[in-house]
């Protein structure tokens, strides 16, 4: 019998930042590595002591979750989800390769063409964020409300409010680049990036090029060190995302102040101020889509640095953003000074003042509409590059897409690789929907959301724009409609599936059987007082299995957003020569307050009330955001809770839009890479079994699946991968099909040489199986399909608890699932009539909880995944 060594259980925590006393399931811990954001803790006593495991092994914990949670800052990340949504986008299409690695170059062409289309979708969402702000601060608050309050400005100022808040508007977009310095983008993307020593093997020779890629076999770009470099680029991308939002803000004062600085000539080439930025904007649109992927490395699996007439491209794209940059905020100061010579006569609007009837004025917030129509098209023309291109990727990459026969079918795509698609266009509807809030909610709160129109008329003209006015309906339109049909669907999969749920719930408690405790004071657990788990179990398997209906969801929700969206900017184009409006009994799709009156009397009555729900929805959401915010600054739970989206969105390094959060992969994967090594580099060489056992929750298993694809062959023989609670077959393969799939499962799985089990319940909401598919529970036995089991193991380890021959009946004992190296646990977890050996007694105690997605390495199981794992051989032993 081989004797016991020290060896170490390394945990990574999911979503949400788990406490690192949580993880650890200790009250008092000690940092032992990393920084103040990947942090490395262990147990302590209340002295400060380590506290080991009973078998005496290291048990560690990686907390990894400041990246995303923890600073109330982080908290008011939640407004830009549609940011991050697009950006994620990017890393769904499908990949460009076939079975074998190689690249098709149809393929690849259409991935750039549908990356140039989310690329345009994200400059939709900057300019739509920055013509909110506009909205807010130029018309609704520095010209509306500022002279229904000229008592209080000083004769002579009244102009300076506009102008001055055209500037203020520009300085909330600028802190977007705060990190941009001009010798970045002086010099553009090196020629050959310097190796990140981080991604080295601790007996590295020589640093490894970082444009060569090792282990292709392997089959994922987490394989390579450039996902975590990043690029240079991404300077340039950030400098044009900001510009496009100073020239949109600067239009915006400009045509709003109907001045020119100079004289206009066109025949002589003289174009007006307006021209002149619509121009640049331009431009900018053009450099921004042309610019390329600015982390290339982290979105394809092939190539490396940029060479000859792509990096020359790259570099003056890199100088001509300083440039645009520069621009636009001359752009901003000269509007701003257009804005602040309008004339608009102070005793004029001391006149107008309780019903503000001032046609000049009026005629002044119609050139936002023009703008509003603008914004309309450039939606239209991403959706429609982006969606062509990534329907031919889709047609093109089912040539090696698997068959319904085939095992990596369990791994296939969502939607047939078009998801890319639906999270892009939720983005759009989102964040024109949070702009819409926005507008709505500061109109509303500083009462104007109408004004009269000038003259003698009794018209009522909008305290926004009509296209903001068709958001707010839209929204309140397709509220009820996905609402109602949600509700229909939910009820109707309830009733169905209710018989069918009760199978779930005889395989931890079966009806009619009494369990008695082991200790002889011990009340019997009877099975009248386990009625109630029984139904709590059957609602929670139902809700767990919801997550199946992702997919549905999200397409639900943009179809009724894109036949919307289409009235919309039919609506809003039909000014336009040469367009007809929509037919009448088709118009109850997109209404304008000053619209009602046109529609046909069956629905005259209902429509405002549309209007008022999409409007007060909206307000509910800006009222969220900044309550949620503010109750972020004192309560870090919050913080936590509303941050779990960004550990899912946030993983991706900046794509399509810059102006996500800093994508937490680039550093936390790496840590946890170099921090494996350490462990496996002070492990002797004739230390028995696999020295160090990852274990990955949630994100944590998608975050420690990249960390191993890094390591040599050599480290990955004394590494055994334990993953619980995990999405790497049940969302991140369907979701982001080039990074995680069947391949790169098989890949990574062999390059362990089997040393990977998955934990998995029923009743997680949030994850499933990985190493198994087709399960059946409702014949005898029950069914399903796995990967091979490795053949074979290792002497039994002394000092091992349990030791290896009482994994058997400890699995058995607890009704575990054995599906191959997939292990389904029972929740609430069973209470076996006698305790097996190698279990703490603590088991016994009385259910009193479903545990869902958390607490796996409370499971009486968890130390019999542990030892397996740690027997399983390495190639060669």
């Amino acid at each position: 019998m081989a004797t016991h060594a020290e060896w170490v259980e390394l945990r990574v925590h999911g979503v949400s930042g788990t406490p690192p006393e949580a993880m650890l399931a200790r009250p008092h811990v000690l940092q032992v590595d990393g920084d103040d954001k990947s942090r490395f803790f262990r147990a302590v006593d209340d002295e400060g002591r380590e506290i080991r495991a009973e078998d005496g092994h290291v048990v560690e914990g990686f907390h990894w979750g400041n990246y995303t949670s923890g600073s109330w800052r982080k908290a008011l990340w939640l407004a830009l989800i549609p940011f991050g949504l697009i950006n994620a986008a990017a890393f769904m299409l499908p990949p460009v390769e076939d079975h074998e690695g190689k690249v098709d170059p149809l393929a690849r062409r259409l991935r750039i063409g549908a990356m140039a289309g989310l690329r345009l979708q994200a400059v939709f969402l900057t300019a739509t964020f920055a013509f909110a702000i506009g909205m807010v601060l130029i018309d609704i608050i520095g010209t509306r409300w500022a002279y229904r309050h000229l008592s209080a400005i000083p004769d002579g100022f009244e102009n300076l409010v506009p102008a001055a808040a055209t500037v203020v508007a520009a300085l909330i977009i600028l802190p977007l680049g705060l990190s941009l310095r001009p010798r970045p983008l002086l010099e553009g993307p090196p020629a050959r990036p310097d190796p990140d020593p981080a991604l080295q093997p601790v007996d590295a020779s020589s640093p490894r090029p970082t444009e060569k890629v090792e282990h292709v076999q392997r089959r994922t770009p987490f394989a390579r060190p450039e996902f975590y470099r990043g690029d240079s680029d991404t300077s340039a991308f950030r400098a044009l995302h900001v510009a496009i939002g100073l020239f949109t803000i600067a239009l915006m004062a400009q045509r709003f102040s109907a001045r020119q600085l100079w004289s206009v000539d066109a025949s002589e080439g003289r174009p007006g101020l307006g021209v002149v930025i619509l121009i640049l904007l331009g431009v900018a649109i053009a450099a921004t889509v042309g610019l390329g992927d600015p982390e290339r490395g982290a979105t394809t699996l092939h190539g490396g640095a940029s060479r000859g007439w792509a990096l020359t491209w790259h570099r003056w794209i890199s100088r001509l953003s300083l440039v645009l940059l520069l621009l636009s905020m001359l752009s901003i100061a000269l509007a701003a000074r257009a804005l602040q010579l309008r004339g608009l006569p102070r005793e004029r609007a001391l006149d107008g003042l309780d019903r503000f009837r001032i046609p000049q004025f009026i005629s002044r917030v119609v050139e936002f509409d023009v703008i509003g129509r603008w914004l309309v098209m450039l939606a239209g023309a991403g959706a429609l590059v982006a969606g062509l291109f990534a329907v031919g990727l889709a047609v093109r990459t089912r040539r090696w897409r698997a068959s319904r026969d085939d095992e990596a079918w369990a791994f296939r795509p969502y939607s047939w690789g078009l998801t890319s698609i639906a999270v892009a266009n939720l983005a759009v509807i989102l964040g024109v929907g949070f702009a819409a809030a926005l507008v709505t909610g500061v109109s509303t709160a500083l009462g104007q959301r109408e004004v009269k129109a000038g003259g003698d008329s009794k018209k009522t003209a909008l305290g926004s724009t009509p296209l903001i006015d068709r958001v707010a309906y839209a929204w309140g339109l397709g509220i009820i409609v996905v609402a109602l049909a949600a509700a229909i669907c939910l009820v109707v999969s309830r009733i169905v599936s209710r018989q069918r749920l009760l199978a779930h719930v005889e395989v931890g408690y079966p009806s009619g059987v009494a369990y008695v405790g082991r200790r002889e004071d011990a009340e019997p657990y009877p099975a009248p007082r386990a009625a109630g788990w029984r139904h709590a179990l059957a609602s929670a398997v139902w809700e767990a299995r919801l997550k199946n209906q992702i997919q549905l969801t999200i397409w639900s929700i943009v179809i009724v957003g894109a036949v919307l969206a289409l009235f919309l900017g039919w609506s809003e184009l039909a000014p336009l020569k040469h367009i007809a409006r929509p037919p009448e009994d088709l118009r109850v799709l997109s209404v304008a307050s000053d619209e009602v009156n046109e529609l046909p009397d069956r629905v005259e009555s209902w429509a405002p009330v549309l209007a008022q729900v999409g409007a007060w929805t909206l307000l509910g959401l800006i009222a969220l955001l900044i309550a949620k915010g503010r109750q972020a600054l004192g309560d870090e739970q919050t913080r936590r809770g509303i941050n779990i989206v960004w550990d899912v969105v946030a993983f991706w390094p900046h794509a399509v839009h810059p102006f996500a959060p800093e994508p937490y992969s680039q550093r936390a994967v790496v840590d946890l890479t170099e921090r494996i090594r350490y462990h496996v580099a002070a492990v002797p060489d004739d230390a028995p079994g696999r020295s160090v056992i990852v274990c990955g929750h949630s994100q944590g298993s998608l975050v420690s699946f990249a960390a191993l694809n890094l390591l040599s062959d050599d480290e990955l023989s004394k590494i055994g991968l334990l993953t619980f609670g995990s999405q790497l077959r049940v969302i991140f393969p369907r979701a982001f099909p080039a990074y995680v799939n069947h391949t790169a499962i098989v890949s990574t799985r062999g390059l362990l040489d089997g040393a990977w089990i998955n934990l998995w319940r029923d009743t997680d909401p949030l994850a499933g199986p990985v190493l198994s598919w087709n399960h059946d529970i409702h014949v005898k036995p029950p069914r399903e399909s796995h990967f091979t089991v490795p053949e074979g193991r290792l002497e039994p380890i002394g000092g091992s608890i349990p030791t290896i021959g009482q994994v058997d009946e400890i699995t058995t004992a607890f009704a575990v699932w054995r599906c191959g190296d997939d292990w389904r646990l029972t929740d609430p977890t069973r209470r076996p009539v006698e305790l097996p050996s190698g279990v703490d007694p603590i088991v016994e105690a009385p259910i009193n909880a479903l545990r869902g997605h958390s607490r796996y390495w409370s499971d009486p199981v968890w130390g019999a995944a542990l030892t397996t794992l740690r027997h399983r051989r390495a190639g060669g032993e």
